[in-house]
């Protein structure tokens, strides 16, 4: 994992205060101090009731203090007596490496295979290589906000089991306002829950948006047509999906004659915004398995909120994790897999430490994930799923979160923004918020005073200084009020990753693993946004695909069940972590997707992608 930088302001201030009166006076210049966490540090441990009962503070920046926290705790798990074509040992233990969404994932699935737990049977322990175990999600600055989508049942469903309530953790569904550089506003973006009747699927999206596009004629968005065919047989099967990803989703628009303006206004922003990397570098197949999930299924289905605490939920889940016994170890990067004939033999850290387990689970990453393999033994480093994982490539991502000075401020007219394009160059898009406007309906909110930019594709910007950076952000708000040019800023938090996202280029498909890898040693998995989502891995991914906690969540989920499966002599794990499938298509998109298939299987229709 890259050094993840975060410039702060205000001496002595935690960034977790966003209130004005935090705000000196002092020039903005002055203020701003940068603080760098190298994520190679030796590992370093804690004792769980040290972290409950008093907050450990781990590491803290100069005039700053930010809480990095390590955890540690004693192993506990699940048995079952169930049988097993591999009875399980006296006991198991099973690392994962990484610390985001399918880390956890991972983790808790494994804890909770069974409704009892036996501290003899399972021992789990979670190495990351950042401070605090809880991936960015759970640092003082995000790179990027994270958005829950209604159709996010697996998050929706981990809020329950932890006690947390999505009311008080993300803010009302809001609308979405989608800028261009070149034009200005181009679209809003409704809640479609909010509008009836509800329509199949796509018809909702095409009706209740008609009256939002300021510039964008109906020949325009009928030129979308075509595309709707892809859609319908994209991932009818392995040889198809292979196919779609062997082009780039901008090439299909152009084969399909999709208008230029839809592509530039509507299309490349919200695809960018979605993956990272403009369509020009993505997979058709990528592409279109996302618009499947965010815009075809059903109506509701871009309906998002936004968090007003993203640490909450890992705060709460590191909790949960230890309770149930299981280590999490910060400030512990993993060098490579241990291997032992046919099967795992454990992890070796950065610093030299062995630690065995018959399970290891890889949830780190397309930036972690590649090192950690090119340095295994060649069991591992040379096994056809794993091979050719080092030609996968990673976005870069900036995030700045700016606060005005006492007394100034500058509502956006929306909450929640796409842009595309910055500085004339069209290959990078992100997103911005009105930070104020996202806190949960009813608790006090202070519009306009603090706001984030989070810009996608930002390889150029990414190595800027802390300035160019605040400087970018502040003419990308001025898309949408240009009192944000000059308004005086008082805090600034910045984060940035060169190494931020999987980038789904055309051919990646054939580069990206199985949840079980091809040839690899048993006992191991992979999971997270790398983990491939073809039609053949449905089991894997139940639908949910792209860069999502959904899909991170879901994966590391579908690990831990395959592992008690295969270690702990389980038919099936607890129902509270089978990992859920999103809502299955509307009965005339079946029909429609059946009617392509035997048309295509008849010759009557072909592909056209050559």
């Amino acid at each position: 994992m890259s050094a993840l930088s975060l410039s702060l302001s205000l001496p002595g201030r935690s960034p977790a205060s966003s209130s004005a009166s935090s705000c000196s006076s002092v020039s903005l210049q002055k203020r701003i101090r940068t603080c760098t966490f190298i994520h190679n540090v030796p590992g370093r441990r804690y004792h769980p009731s040290s972290i409950y009962r008093k907050l450990l503070v781990g590491h803290s920046c100069r005039h700053h203090s930010s809480r990095w926290v390590g955890l540690v705790g004693l192993a506990s798990s699940s048995s079952s007596s169930s049988p097993s074509a591999h009875p399980p040992p006296s006991r198991v233990s099973a690392v994962i490496v990484g610390g985001g969404w399918a880390a956890f994932a991972a983790a808790w699935g494994l804890v909770h295979a069974t409704p009892d737990s036996d501290s003899k049977t399972l021992e789990v322990t979670v190495l990351d290589a950042a401070p605090t175990p809880g991936g960015v999600a759970a640092g003082s600055a995000e790179l990027g906000i994270k958005g829950y989508w209604r159709h996010y049942k697996n998050v929706k469903r981990i809020f329950e089991q932890l006690d947390l309530s999505l009311d008080e953790s993300y803010g009302p569904y809001a609308e979405t306002a989608f800028y261009s550089e070149a034009r200005g506003l181009e679209v809003v973006s409704p809640v479609f829950a909010s509008r009836t009747p509800q329509l199949p699927a796509p018809f909702g999206t095409l009706a209740y948006t008609a009256d939002r596009f300021t510039d964008l004629p109906p020949v325009d968005r009928l030129s979308a047509f075509p595309l709707f065919f892809d859609l319908m047989c994209f991932d009818a099967d392995e040889e198809t999906y292979a196919a779609y990803d062997k082009i780039s989703f901008a090439q299909l628009v152009a084969k399909r004659n999709a208008s230029q303006q839809l592509y530039d206004v509507f299309l490349k922003p919200v695809l960018i915004a979605l993956m990272f990397a403009p369509p020009e570098e993505l997979s058709a197949a990528a592409c279109l398995a996302v618009l499947t999930n965010y815009v075809l299924s059903h109506q509701n289905d871009f309906d998002v909120r936004w968090p007003s605490a993203p640490q909450q939920v890992f705060e709460r889940w590191t909790e949960r994790l230890v309770d149930r016994g299981v280590e999490l170890r910060g400030s512990t990067p993993v060098s490579h897999v241990l291997v032992d004939g046919n099967k795992v033999a454990g992890v070796q850290t950065t610093n030299g430490e062995n630690i065995e387990a018959q399970i290891v689970i890889l949830a780190c990453g397309a930036s972690a994930l590649p090192r950690i393999i090119d340095k295994s033994p060649a069991a591992v480093r040379e096994c056809a799923g794993l091979r050719d994982i080092g030609n996968l490539t990673c976005s870069a991502v900036t995030a700045a979160r700016l606060t005005a000075e006492p007394g100034y401020t500058a509502p956006l007219r929306y909450a929640s923004n796409v842009f595309g394009g910055l500085d004339g160059d069209k290959s990078v898009a992100g997103t911005f918020y009105d930070v104020g406007a996202l806190m949960p309906e009813g608790e006090k909110r202070v519009f306009g005073q603090q706001v984030e930019v989070d810009t996608y594709n930002a390889q150029n910007l990414v190595n800027a200084e802390d300035d160019a950076i605040v400087s970018a952000a502040r003419r990308t708000l001025a898309l949408a009020d240009e009192r944000w040019l000059t308004l005086p800023i008082c805090d600034v938090r910045l984060a940035r990753a060169k190494n931020a996202a999987t980038r789904f280029v055309p051919g990646s498909h054939s580069h990206t693993p199985a949840m079980i890898p091809d040839g690899a040693p048993r006992g191991l998995f992979c999971a997270g946004d790398v983990v491939r989502q073809s039609p053949a891995d449905f089991n894997v991914h139940r639908g949910a695909r792209g860069l999502s906690q959904e899909k991170a969540l879901v994966t590391g989920l579908a690990a831990a069940e395959q592992a008690a499966k295969d270690f702990l002599g389980l038919r099936e794990v607890s129902a509270s972590v089978q990992p859920l499938a999103v809502d299955a298509d509307e009965e005339h998109i079946s029909i429609a997707k059946e009617s392509v298939r035997r048309a295509r299987e008849q010759g009557f229709v072909r592909l056209d992608l050559g």
